[in-house]
C-alpha cells in the first residue's frame, strides 16, 4: 500500500522482535488518544497485558513498525489499533482493518470493537471506514461505543 513520497507499508503478523516497538506505540498512543486521563496511568508493560491471548498484526515500513492491530478472530473483536502519530493520515489504520478483517471473515458474528466515547477523532476513522455504532459497551467504568461491521463489510 502505498503512504505517500513511493514508500509501501506492508502488513504481516507480528514477530516477538516486534513486541517492545508495538508497546512503545501502544503507550504513546494511549496517551495521546486518552488525552483526559493522567498519563501515568499507561505503561509500556500495559500492552503485554492488552494483546497476551490477540492475534497481532503489524505495519512495517521500511523494515520499521509504524502501528498494529490486535483481535481474537475466535470471538470476532478487534482489541486494539494504533499509529505512531508521524504516520497518522496515511491510510495505515485503514490497511491494518482491512487485513484484520480477512482474519474474522467467517466468523459467528459480525465484526465488533469498541472505542472510548470521548475519542472523537478514532470513533471518526471507524465510521469513515464502515463501522457502525451500535450502542454502548456494557459493564465498562467508561463509556464506550460498540461498533459493528456486517460480515458483507
Amino acid at each position: 500500500m502505498p503512504t505517500g513520497k513511493g514508500q509501501r507499508v506492508t502488513i504481516r503478523p507480528a514477530r516477538a522482535a516486534d513486541a517492545a516497538r508495538c508497546a512503545e506505540i501502544f503507550l504513546h498512543g494511549r496517551r495521546h488518544a486518552f488525552s483526559w486521563q493522567p498519563a501515568d496511568r499507561f505503561g509500556l508493560d500495559d500492552y503485554y497485558d492488552c494483546v497476551r491471548e490477540d492475534a497481532v498484526l503489524v505495519a512495517e515500513l521500511d523494515g520499521a513498525v509504524t502501528g498494529f492491530i490486535s483481535l481474537d478472530p475466535q470471538a470476532g473483536v478487534i482489541h486494539n489499533l494504533f499509529i505512531d502519530p508521524r504516520w497518522h493520515k496515511r491510510g495505515i489504520g485503514s490497511a491494518l482493518l482491512r487485513e484484520a478483517l480477512l482474519l474474522l471473515r467467517g466468523g459467528p458474528q459480525p465484526a465488533e470493537l469498541a472505542c472510548a466515547a470521548r475519542n472523537a477523532a478514532a470513533r471518526a476513522f471507524y465510521e469513515r471506514n464502515g463501522w457502525t455504532p451500535v450502542g454502548l459497551a456494557p459493564d465498562h467504568a467508561e463509556a464506550l461505543v460498540l461498533y459493528r461491521l456486517s460480515s458483507a463489510g
